[in-house]
């Protein structure tokens, strides 16, 4: 019995042991519990901090991106104003001042051209959170959040790169590049090297609409006189009109350069007058379109002078020289979306014109006053194939030896507009030698008018006048983008009937939002008014006035330059076109993005009630094309600039 009373004590001591044992393991446990619920607690603080963080950080990249509209490098005042936009954001946020100071870090900001055309700004933020349980563990320091966002925006416009894009009729305007050794005031404010507002090599781009509607599986990309050698004759037989003989003119008639029309001196254009003009300004007053006003002998201007090797002169020389005029670049390509979601340019072919200086080319390609596709089997149009044995027009191959584009086999991977499901086919314009204006155009469409439509300038124009619908793009539009080097080929000073040029087609979600429209070196005998008016709403012209239009017959228009008149947008000071020889159209400057024509797309929605047949202030619009009114010089070479408020979206 004491044996078994001895067990029982024992064992009564063992217990009272393990519970001490269990008070101490209790008490260790409930420090781990709470360890572990602070930083719980820490680590969910910073997760709501970051979260936190990046909600601000992305309305501050959104905010500030739009400050960038128009943005080119070096351009450090808008950038300037991107980041004081993204500040403000971020304290509005309720970011402390050290999160926003983060911004001026070394490499925290950063904007960029995407390769489609964007303006990207990316920016990067730090902020550094305190804790609280994590420093009972030895975090003394704060955790440094670190957030970043990207966004962009679009502004570049489309510019329709001529009134004839769809049929390929040349009349009132060119394309027109100078080459990199003249200086900006004959009319080109970028291809020059010494630039002020684009030093160094400059980069024309366009891009060719082919809508899903094509019908067609080959692109053909054609060029008009890509060259700037000039020919030498001055007496030429033309060719009238159809629509000019119906209407008793003679079929034949005999026209020089210099009397007719023009320069005699082959360094100058010469276009001739048809006389058929005189059926537009008199009865039976017909439309521009139906008529061919001109005869193109030449269209470069041999310009420069010393040795052409970038010097940046004015001057040129007092007859035609070959040395001077300008080597250009053509150069195709297209987006291609790879599997894993990036867009990569890539380039398909290029053409390098020539100057036929007999040094850096013979200038044996016969492009002048041509329209030429470049390596096809086929390079020029009917009728005129001077090497047939082999293209007549050599390009540099790349992805594909030619412009005509196999649009199912030569461009896998296309990037699609996801709309309208249409795709765009690049171009690259670049001067590369030379100091001489390059006159030029640009068509596309398919390739089966080649056995048809006149390759020859005149014939072509003729031919498409006297057959309407015969050479059709079949919906391929060709666009500048933001900027467009223009050519106006009204050929005489007496020429003082406006012309009317489709800018940009603007859609009815566009309500109330502004575009910036600017034109450079508007000269050379050019007059104002300069009025913008949309083809879908009421317009009546009344040339002559000085506000140029009837207002009583006119539900909307802009009208610029008007004697003592202030501008619609309440700009004052500017010059007006005829007086802006290497300006832009403005009384300030930053960099060389100005202030531009102000255009607010019109239309007011607010009150508007489909279902109540009494509407009042309700303004719909239904969308239309842009178009300028204005008197251009004589040879005028100017560009146009148009920008619009892009919608900015976050990239990441």
């Amino acid at each position: 019995m004491n044996r078994i009373m001895k067990i029982f004590k024992q064992q009564q001591a063992k217990e009272q042991t393990e519970k001490g044992q269990s008070i101490v393991l209790i008490a260790l446990m409930m420090v781990a519990i709470i360890a572990f619920v602070g930083i719980a607690i820490d680590v969910g603080f910073i997760f709501a901090r970051g979260s936190q963080l990046q909600s601000a950080i992305d309305s501050a990249a959104l905010a500030g991106v739009v400050e960038l509209s128009g943005w080119t490098a070096g351009n450090t005042t808008l950038e300037d104003n991107a980041v004081t936009k993204s500040a403000q954001f971020l304290n509005a946020n309720n970011m402390p001042i050290s999160v926003t100071t983060s911004l001026n870090t070394p490499g925290n900001m950063v904007v960029e051209n995407t390769p489609l055309g964007a303006v990207q700004y990316a920016i990067t933020v730090t902020w550094p959170v305190e804790t609280f349980f994590l420093k009972v563990i030895g975090f003394r320091e704060p955790i440094d959040l670190t957030r970043s966002a990207t966004a962009a925006v679009f502004s570049l416009a489309d510019i329709y790169v001529s009134r004839r894009v769809e049929d390929g009729v040349l009349s009132t305007s060119n394309q027109a590049v100078f080459g990199p050794s003249i200086c900006v005031n004959f009319g080109d404010p970028f291809s020059p090297w010494n630039s002020p507002f684009a030093p160094n090599e400059y980069t024309y781009q366009y891009r060719i609409l082919v809508p899903a509607t094509y019908p067609e599986n080959i692109l053909r990309v054609e060029l008009f006189d890509p060259d700037s050698i000039n020919t030498s004759g001055n007496d030429h037989d033309i060719v009238r009109s159809f629509t000019a003989i119906n209407n008793g003119m003679p079929p034949l008639a005999n026209k020089d350069c210099g009397p007719d029309g023009g320069s005699s001196n082959r360094k100058q254009p010469c276009l001739l007058r048809t006389d058929e003009k005189n059926l537009v300004t008199g009865s039976p007053f017909l439309d521009l379109d139906q008529i061919n006003p001109y005869w193109f002998v030449r269209v470069d201007e041999n310009r420069g002078v010393g040795d052409g090797n970038g010097n940046g002169s004015c001057g040129e020389p007092s007859t035609y020289t070959a040395r001077y005029n300008t080597r250009t670049e053509y150069m195709l390509y297209y987006f291609r979306q790879n599997a894993d979601g990036t867009i990569e340019r890539v380039d398909l072919v290029s053409y390098e014109g020539q100057t036929g200086d007999g040094i850096r080319d013979t200038g044996d390609h016969n492009t002048d006053m041509m329209w030429v596709s470049p390596g096809a089997d086929v390079s020029f149009g009917y009728d005129y194939d001077p090497n047939p044995t082999g293209p007549d027009v050599p390009a540099n191959a790349i992805q594909i030896d030619s412009f005509e584009i196999d649009l199912t086999q030569d461009v896998p991977g296309i990037v699609r507009d996801l709309s309208t499901n249409a795709r765009y086919i690049y171009m690259d314009v670049t001067t590369l030698s030379g100091s001489s204006e390059n006159g030029f155009e640009i068509w596309a469409g398919p390739n089966t008018y080649v056995d048809t439509v006149p390759s020859d300038v005149n014939e072509r124009n003729l031919h498409v006048l006297n057959q309407p619908g015969s050479h059709s793009s079949k919906g391929a539009t060709v666009f500048g983008m933001g900027n467009l080097p223009m050519n106006s080929n009204y050929a005489d000073p007496s020429d003082i009937n406006p012309v009317d040029i489709p800018l940009l087609y603007v859609g009815p979600e566009m309500i109330g939002q502004n575009i910036e429209i600017t034109m450079f070196d508007s000269d050379s005998q050019a007059r104002p008014p300069v009025i913008f008016f949309f083809d879908s709403i009421a317009f009546t012209p009344a040339d002559g006035t000085a506000l140029g239009y009837d207002p009583a017959k006119t539900d909307w228009a802009m009208a610029f330059g008007v004697s003592g008149v202030p501008d619609p947008d309440g700009q004052t000071g500017r010059c007006v076109p005829g007086s802006c020889a290497a300006a832009w159209p403005s009384n300030a400057a930053a960099g060389w993005v100005t202030p531009a024509y102000q255009i607010e797309v019109p239309g007011n929605l607010n009150n508007c009630d489909y279902n109540n047949p009494n509407m009042f202030d309700c303004t719909p619009f239904y969308g239309g094309i842009l178009t300028a009114r204005y008197i251009g010089g004589p040879n005028d070479t100017y560009g146009w600039q148009i920008r619009i408020e892009g919608q900015p979206y976050l990239v990441k």
